[in-house]
């Protein structure tokens, strides 16, 4: 049976870092203040979710994170 837990690769590791980074401040820049610990997690889970989908690049990491914001949605759809 597969292991729950996923392991990644130091360099995964320095990837979802610097993505993280960037989407808490683009988020905590939207919300105008400081992200809590659930918004961190929403964040994270869907940075996962983007790499078990094979996407590497960061850019994408990253827009594909901050999808999860209202905020972002509606800033891209434009209203």
């Amino acid at each position: 049976m597969p292991s729950p837990f996923l392991r990644f690769d130091p360099d995964t590791v320095q990837l979802l870092d610097r993505c993280m980074t960037q989407a808490q401040q683009v988020a905590a820049a939207m919300e105008a203040g400081p992200i809590g610990p659930d918004m961190r997690n929403r964040l994270a889970s869907a940075l996962i979710e983007a790499l078990r989908h094979g996407e590497q690049d960061e850019t994408n990491l990253v827009e594909f994170a901050l999808r999860v914001l209202p905020a972002y949605r509606e800033r891209r759809a434009g209203t």
